[in-house]
């Protein structure tokens, strides 16, 4: 079955969308301590570098806002950051599926200057300014590449209306992700959203993949053909190594489940296989600067590993590389573990620093190539003076 991107709505409602968003199944390890972590160190970014005399306030418009995670995620960052603590939100999120809005408005019905409403946003952006255009969950895949474009043409054109300084955060899939190499040299095609399987049996849905260069062709087209200035540009690449697909093994059944093996590591109640946590990357029909990262970063990981196997005494055959500079050392992640009272042996100490270090070589080794699971491109805009 071939799907359009004028069937989304179509798709969500006979996925059962809304009940996997519900589902407490959903959450694993790294949905949690990784992706959701990663996903908040992007909207700090995009917050923070809004150049305005004014943060006391934060009006959002969160597109494709499903049950509300934007919001929730936005909220965790306002309380957990102090420069943002003392910061009002005023909360639009818009979704095309007429249950997931009615979900999401049931969901946080008791919080202040916070609502959800139906909208197609390839028709109409909400006529008010915002600070922050924000989007989780790549709904922005669902267009196909024009379709993006001419949506991004009416909210710079918007933007341009109101005179403002914003951020707008635009959240894709990344084309070149190990989960689905075989599909590396296409742009869109037949995504199975198959993380619904629990719900019913999935239904392929045709999706659109990028790379940061192409996404960043996009954007300055159409900011260039509304005459929007553009401040600043920068992409980010979430979940190289842990995407969903990684377990499902719908798009590259021979991947190791990386993501299995890291939910291990975070869960003290289980021995993990440090071997099968090896990451090796085949060549794909890629550019050669996406080669190049894939060998790189594969190093850093495997170095990582290799580490952590020593202090195991379960030496690997791994070719050790230089790590970079930044990152923290595995024997300081591990006495740091030692004032945690729910880890009861060396391997559960090892094996979360092991975690959390690889966590760290993810977040800030990333180059925003659209190596990931997901694409964020970040655009900050001053229209104050035209």
């Amino acid at each position: 079955m071939t799907v359009t991107s004028h069937d989304i709505k179509t798709v969500y409602e006979e996925s059962n969308a809304t009940q996997h968003y519900l589902s407490p199944n959903r959450k694993d390890n790294v949905k949690v301590y990784w992706e959701e972590a990663f996903s908040r160190f992007v909207f700090q970014e995009a917050i923070l570098s809004i150049e305005t005399p004014d943060r006391q306030n934060l009006r959002v418009l969160d597109v494709g806002a499903g049950i509300g995670d934007g919001y929730s995620l936005l909220s965790d960052l306002l309380a957990q950051e102090p420069s943002l603590d003392k910061c009002n939100l005023d909360y639009l999120g818009i979704d095309i599926s007429p249950e997931m809005v009615e979900t999401a408005n049931n969901l946080y019905k008791n919080n202040i200057n916070v609502r959800f409403e139906q909208a197609d946003i390839r028709k109409k952006i909400p006529e008010t300014p915002f600070d922050l255009y924000l989007s989780c969950g790549v709904p922005y895949s669902h267009l196909t590449h024009e379709e993006l474009e001419t949506v991004l043409k009416m909210l710079f054109e918007d933007i341009l209306k109101h005179q403002c300084r914003c951020a707008v955060v635009i959240d894709v899939l990344g084309k070149y992700s190990i989960e689905w190499q075989s599909h590396w040299g296409e742009s869109r095609w037949n995504y199975n959203m198959s993380f619904f399987k629990s719900e019913g049996q999935a239904k392929p849905t045709l999706m659109s993949f990028y790379s940061h260069d192409h996404l960043e062709n996009i954007i300055r087209n159409a900011a260039s053909e509304v005459g929007c200035p553009i401040k600043k540009l920068a992409f980010f690449d979430r979940s190289i190594v842990v995407g969903r697909h990684t377990s499902t093994g719908a798009f590259n059944p021979t991947l190791p489940k990386y993501r299995n093996l890291v939910n291990s590591l975070l869960d003290q109640n289980q021995k993990t296989d440090l071997n099968k946590l090896i990451l090796r990357v085949e060549s794909g029909d890629a550019p050669e600067y996406i080669t190049q990262f894939f060998h790189e970063f594969s190093g850093w990981w495997n170095t990582i590993i290799a580490e952590a196997a020593e202090l195991l005494h379960e030496p690997l055959d791994v070719n050790q590389v230089k790590l970079p500079s930044h990152l923290e050392s595995l024997d300081l992640l591990i006495n740091q573990n030692f004032a945690n009272p729910s880890l009861n042996n060396d391997r559960q100490r090892i094996e979360l620093a092991l975690a959390e270090k690889l966590q760290q070589l993810e977040q800030t080794c990333q180059r925003g190539y659209g190596v990931g699971h997901d694409l964020f491109g970040v655009v900050w805009l001053d229209t104050t003076n035209f």
